[in-house]
Formats: structure tokens, C-alpha cells, sequence
């Protein structure tokens, strides 16, 4: 069963009531009945609009996710200005799920969250393409697309990741200008490995 518009307040309040839930309870403690209560709906309206909790679970990581597609993966010709914005809807993208971010540390392994492997892999492949893009106009050096997209992503994720494990651990703000430049010192192209000039 497909989410309901995202217009609806009462989808978007138990879309939200799912992550928060996740977040305080883990994955297994985020009980149907748990979910429902958060979104003060009863348990038989969350399983009308999503059908139950796989569904429910890969509807609220879609919805942010897909903040990341709307407003970031988009190519304009700026290398710094796409970067830019790209980390910093990542970021936010993480921000949103907070203390529930383990899930998406889990997905892979989980195969009640089975649904939720592609649909990140087609978001990466798409930041895997905006990246090559700009290595076959020869602005980026050339390097595998894996490594240039873990390069770019892991630093934005990993604080989220290391907080999630240590369950709330706090998270650095992220200057993502300074990450950016960071990121282009190394890669620009025409910079040998070692060349600081």
C-alpha cells in the first residue's frame, strides 16, 4: 500500500510519530500501538493509511530522503555551490531523523526494512552521477565513483552515525563550506597526491 498525500496532517503526524518513536524505542520497541499513541490516532487508522508497519517504517525515510532528491540533485554548472548544497540538505536530511538515524544503520541487515537498501541506492547512485558528471567535464580528478562519493558523504554522516550507536551522543554542527573546501583541496582536478600548492 502507496503513503497517503503528503498533504495530510493526520499521515504527516503519524509519518513523524514513527521516527520519533524509532528514535526513543529502537526498531523492534516501535510497536504499532506505540506509533498510534505518539500520533494520538488509533492503532486502526495508521494500518488504513500505510498497512502496516514495513510500509509505515519505509513511508517516514522515504519522505525525508526525499528532501535530498528534490531540493539537492540537481546539476547547475557551480561545482561549489552544487557541493554546498548538497551537503547541507544531507545534513538536514540527517538532522530530521535525530536519534532515530540507527535506523538507517540497521536497514541493510533488517529484512523488515528490506525496501529501504534500494531506495538509498538510488539516491547514491544519483550523487555518484552529479559527482561524475563533474570528473568527465574534468573539474573533479578522476577516482572511483564510490570513493569520491564516500569521501563527500561520510564526514556529514559519520557524527550522526556515531551518535545513533552511542544512543543520543551529541552531534558537532557541521561548517559546511569549510567540508566543501576540504572536500575540493583534494579533488580538483589537474592536484597530484601530495600537492599542497
Amino acid at each position: 500500500m502507496s503513503s497517503p498525500p503528503e498533504t495530510s496532517a493526520t499521515a504527516q503526524a503519524i509519518l513523524d510519530a514513527t521516527l520519533q518513536v524509532i528514535g526513543e524505542k529502537g526498531l523492534k520497541g516501535a510497536t504499532t500501538r506505540a506509533i498510534a499513541q505518539a500520533a494520538n490516532v488509533h492503532e486502526v487508522t495508521l494500518f488504513r493509511n500505510f498497512g502496516n508497519k514495513s510500509n509505515l517504517i519505509s513511508a517516514a525515510i522515504r519522505q525525508r530522503v526525499s528532501n535530498i532528491e528534490t531540493q539537492s540533485l540537481r546539476y547547475t554548472g557551480d561545482l561549489e555551490a552544487d557541493l554546498i548544497r548538497l551537503a547541507t540538505t544531507y545534513r538536514d536530511t540527517w538532522t530530521a531523523f535525530g536519534s532515530s538515524a540507527r535506523i538507517l544503520i540497521t536497514a541493510a541487515v533488517d529484512p523488515e526494512l528490506a525496501e529501504i537498501g534500494p531506495m538509498m541506492g538510488r539516491m547514491f547512485a544519483v550523487i555518484r552521477d552529479l559527482l561524475g558528471r563533474y570528473q568527465e567535464e574534468g573539474r573533479l580528478r578522476s577516482e572511483s565513483g564510490d570513493s569520491l562519493l564516500f569521501a563527500f558523504l561520510g564526514p556529514i554522516a559519520m557524527p550522526f552515525v556515531l551518535a545513533a550507536v552511542a544512543n543520543g551522543g551529541s552531534v558537532p554542527p557541521l561548517d559546511v563550506t569549510a567540508h566543501v573546501n576540504r572536500f575540493l583541496h583534494g579533488r580538483l582536478a589537474g592536484r597530484e597526491d601530495g600537492d599542497d600548492s
